[in-house]
């Protein structure tokens, strides 16, 4: 788990990845939060699912190098909200460089969330041995995407072309120094 000011960060293991597709009620039950209808965020389907809890099955130490879920924090005891997903594509690689990816419900955009959930995301990442930098591809027409990454100290590094989803801005941001 990892805390910004207002979320809670939860990186998937291979138990809540299992019951985030197979027993939605136990999923939320377990990270004590209220359900939701809508759960989960546009840009995560059944496969994309399905792969972060084969890929967490398979090797249960990259727990936090996959999926991760944003909880809206409220007093201790109650229960929270979920608001958003993301994580990485992996461990570093044999650069240190990881890929992040990020996506809101669509009633928790606009407020600040989604950058608050990177810079967190982004955080852990650096407080791992051998990161050395994050990468993030997000379709150049997607301003409220590109912005998260901006605010959050990513620097625009190219556009490429993806046959499925058009043209990609890659940014990149680099671990502090010190």
């Amino acid at each position: 788990m990892w805390a910004t000011p207002r979320l809670r960060l939860v990186a998937l293991d291979a138990d809540l990845a299992r019951l985030q597709l197979d027993d939605r009620r136990e999923f939320f039950r377990t990270l004590n939060v209220s359900p939701e209808a809508s759960w989960p965020p546009e840009l995560n389907n059944t496969e994309s699912m399905t792969q972060i809890r084969d890929r967490l099955a398979a090797n249960p130490q990259e727990a936090g190098w996959h999926g991760w879920v944003f909880i809206m924090r409220w007093a201790d005891d109650a229960p929270g909200r979920l608001v958003g997903n993301g994580g990485f594509f992996g461990p570093p690689d044999k650069d240190g460089t990881v890929e992040i990816g990020y996506s809101m419900l669509p009633s928790f955009r606009e407020q600040g969330l989604a950058t608050e959930a990177v810079q967190g995301l982004a955080g852990w990442a650096f407080s791992q041995p051998g990161v050395t930098g994050i990468r993030a591809h997000t379709r150049a027409s997607a301003t409220a995407s590109r912005r998260v990454l901006e605010k959050s100290g990513f620097v625009l590094t190219g556009e490429v072309n993806a046959p499925e989803t058009g043209q990609l801005a890659v940014y990149s941001l680099q671990r502090p120094a010190g």
